[in-house]
């Protein structure tokens, strides 16, 4: 391939890469694997004197989502220009006076407060406009929402998480987040709001978009600082390149950072250096090098998770990466080990990516002798590859597998589903290995002498203990068609679908599993697509067997309230943002609206009968919209009253 062949290669890869990064928020390639990269397309563009109209090397990658109000930004946010060596930072800096700071490693936000309050929350975005992520804002722990600074204020910073949040957080989740970076990105694009209140998120200011009438840019950060803001750690001015880089390490720090931003301290001398349509020219990113480690690739482990996706990890020699001794790193999924061409016994580099996280850069022998493996490693039954956002993945096919057998039996028995009181993902995996649960129906016909066993031979499990489980999975027998809808883990069919099949159906079990066998059009009711409808029929194509004797088991109410309450909201669509108080949370506020024959969204749209905003003079995006379409807002009070009249 010529050089500019290379470098339309580069682009394209480079774009792909940069939206499922910032659109995404599901990185296709490590950091270091994307400067690498990177710094090719940029050499081969210096060499050429060829530039792309949609190179990232001259424009800002980023995308706005959908579902999303859209602000256009003050002025531009651009990026920083970035280099690996020192020699350019000195060259940079020359005699002008600087700082030094972290470069974060989160999500860009804009904040901006009028008369000391907060009102407005903005992402990055394409670099002209943003998302409006107010609401989300509000529960950024340590965000003021009153300040002392009664002027229009407008402050630029980085959403991030503790590594120690991140590890809290990761050890809770079937599927953990690669990094701190997509899942503070994650949190605070999340639409329900109960998320971003359990999760600990930080904001970091490192720029004053507005003139607070100081020329220096690190007295004004102090000034910001006093007025209650957490900022990015910033050196004295003017210590020298490599006292900044020794005191700016990321080891010294909580959050994640990939870099060392060199900043000019002049606002004026800033202002009239100007920008490119990709960077300003007052402020330089020296990117950390990895350092990478050679060792010998001893085996790929395939593990499969509750999903039935069966994921590949490095086993080598063990290398000390940076202090840690490491023998292990994800391969993330099948088309990552066919780029590195692996075999056992190759010799491979690797690297702790941001210093934390093990990472396969490199495979020197490319001996491409590795086995796909044709069996399940947990059950023996058969896989398949499907192509998920272009990339191969391996997958379980066996229904059976004890693996995905007890996620789904960890959802059937949850507290939004058949909900039996005290059965744990451990209680259940001990009865999948003793060969007593198969399938949901086994729940609840345990033989006598798999229960003499249990209390008598079981470490942990009196008869006490055992008595009261049974007793609870007894009660659980009497639900409602709706929870047992929603417990068989039918794909893209959550709490919202399951109730609305289950009013379609009069809450009739039998009625509406002879009609669902009868290739029934779940088109028909409200928000059902296509994929849904297929879904529905694909599943009792699949599975309507065991679902028929499942349901006898099962004593059917009509609803949760047993018909007591009134459908007063039959009809309703209602719309729910910003803080609650009458409401312990959320979920609560939905389960009302629900009991009493309302429905809920998660967006504002023609079809929204009521926003539900305690703060009904906010100017966040679902208030906008609302306003827009003519759709009553209504605080907690006025919706209490709606209920109760």
């Amino acid at each position: 391939m010529d050089k500019i062949g290379r470098i339309k290669e580069l682009v394209g890869i480079l774009q792909k890469a940069a939206y499922a990064y910032y659109g995404l928020d599901s990185p296709l390639m490590t950091d270091k694997e994307y400067d690498d990269l990177y710094d090719e397309l940029s050499a081969l563009e210096k060499e050429t004197n060829c530039v792309l109209a949609g190179s990232p090397t001259v424009k800002v990658q980023g995308y706005v989502l959908d579902g999303f109000t859209k602000v256009r930004h003050t002025k531009p946010m651009l990026s920083a220009n970035k280099t690996k060596e020192t020699n350019e930072i000195k060259k940079f800096v020359g005699e002008k006076s600087f700082y030094g700071s972290y470069k974060l490693d989160g999500l860009t936000v804009v904040v901006r407060y009028k008369d000391g309050k907060f009102t407005q929350g903005i992402t990055r975005g394409n670099g002209i406009e943003g998302e409006d992520i107010t609401e989300q804002c509000k529960f950024i722990k340590n965000l003021p929402m009153n300040i002392s600074y009664k002027k229009d204020l407008e402050l630029r910073g980085e959403c991030v998480i503790s590594w120690d949040e991140f590890r809290r957080i990761n050890k809770d989740l079937d599927t953990p987040y690669s990094h701190p970076r997509n899942l503070a990105a994650g949190t605070l694009r999340n639409l329900d709001l109960n998320i971003n209140k359990e999760r600990n998120l930080s904001f970091i200011v490192f720029e004053c978009v507005t003139d607070l009438k100081k020329d220096s840019k690190s007295e004004t950060l102090i000034d910001v600082y006093n007025m209650g803001f957490e900022i990015v750690p910033i050196t004295k001015l003017n210590s020298t390149v490599n006292q900044v880089h020794d005191a700016l390490q990321p080891e010294f720090y909580q959050y994640p950072v990939d870099g060392i931003i060199f900043e000019l301290d002049s606002r004026k001398l800033s202002e009239s250096l100007g920008a490119t349509s990709h960077h300003e020219y007052c402020r330089m990113a020296l990117k950390w090098e990895d350092e990478l480690y050679e060792t010998k690739l001893k085996d790929i482990e395939w593990n499969t998770s509750k999903t039935g996706l069966i994921n590949p990890v490095a086993v080598f020699e063990p290398v000390d990466l940076d202090g840690a001794i490491t023998t292990r790193a994800t391969l993330h999924n099948v088309s990552y080990i066919e780029d590195l061409q692996l075999g056992i016994g190759d010799t491979i580099q690797v690297y702790r990516a941001n210093m934390v996280i093990p990472k396969v850069h490199s495979n020197l022998t490319r001996s491409n002798a590795w086995k796909l493996p044709d069996k399940c490693p947990c059950c023996g039954g058969d896989v398949e590859i499907h192509n998920e956002n272009g990339s191969k993945t391996l997958h379980c096919m066996n229904p059976d597998c004890k693996t995905k057998l007890l996620g789904k039996l960890v959802h059937f028995v949850s507290k939004n589903a058949i909900n039996i009181d005290g059965m744990s993902e451990a209680t259940l995996q001990l009865l999948i290995e003793r060969g007593w649960v198969k399938s949901f129906k086994d729940l609840y016909n345990l033989k006598e002498n798999q229960i003499y066993l249990w209390k008598y031979h079981t470490v942990g499990f009196g008869e006490k203990s055992v008595d009261k489980l049974l007793e609870n999975i007894e009660k659980s027998r009497n639900t409602t068609l709706d929870r047992f809808i929603y417990g068989l883990c039918i794909p893209l069919i959550g709490r919202t679908a399951s109730k609305v099949i289950a009013k379609e159906f009069n809450n009739q079990a039998e009625e509406f599993y002879d009609i669902w066998c009868h290739s029934y059009d779940f088109t028909k009711l409200d928000d059902f697509g296509d994929a849904m409808n297929n879904s529905m029929k694909v599943f009792i194509r699949d599975n309507y067997g065991w679902i028929a004797e499942l349901i006898g088991e099962f004593n059917f109410r009509e609803s949760d309230n047993n018909g007591n309450v009134k459908q007063v909201l039959e009809g309703e669509t209602f719309v729910i943002t910003g803080s609650l108080k009458a409401y312990k949370n959320r979920e609560e506020l939905v389960s009302v609206i629900e009991r009493n024959g309302g429905k809920v969204s998660g967006s504002v749209s023609a079809k929204t009968s009521y926003l539900i905003n305690n703060d009904v003079a906010s100017t966040s995006g679902k208030n906008k919209k609302a306003h827009d379409l003519g759709i009553p807002i209504i605080s907690e009070g006025e919706f209490i009253q709606m209920i109760t009249s």
